[in-house]
């Protein structure tokens, strides 16, 4: 029995640790993926960046205009970058909470714009992990200064 119960200890030991490693590289998947959407914005690559969005992607800005849908987050970045074209964001995380069952993820942190009036503020996120590859479900940004 006490040999019983000790490989029970060691497969749920090794099953924690698992998921702890998991929890470690998604959160890690994450900002990377963070790190590259800047850059995709930095440079208004459109296309590059809506793969990170799902179909149904839903964006509030930080003055709280919405945006539902993949098509159209793709528009109004299209019509941002057209009409300001030295524009763009950094969002930088703070925390990154991931799901028990790891296909949800919550992501926290500040932005910041850069050739614009507003100067940033404060962003909330949720990623959803599909076929082992995170995109972002939704983002709301909320504006708290202005140059």
């Amino acid at each position: 029995m006490k040999r019983y119960f000790c490989v029970l200890m060691l497969l749920l030991a090794a099953a924690y640790t698992r998921a702890q490693v998991n929890v470690a590289q998604d959160d890690s998947l994450i900002r990377a993926s963070r790190d590259k959407t800047n850059e995709l914005i930095a440079s208004h690559d459109i296309r590059g960046l809506s793969r990170y969005w799902l179909k149904d992607y839903v964006r509030i800005s930080g003055t709280g205009n919405i945006i539902v849908g993949k098509d159209s987050a793709i528009a109004m970045w299209t019509k941002t970058f057209k009409q300001q074209p030295t524009i763009y964001y950094v969002r930088t995380p703070s925390e990154i909470v991931i799901s028990e069952d790891g296909l949800l993820a919550w992501e926290k942190g500040t932005w910041t714009g850069m050739n614009t009036k507003s100067k940033g503020g404060n962003y909330a996120a949720m990623w959803s992990k599909q076929d082992d590859i995170w995109k972002l479900q939704s983002e709301m940004f909320v504006t708290l200064s202005y140059y």
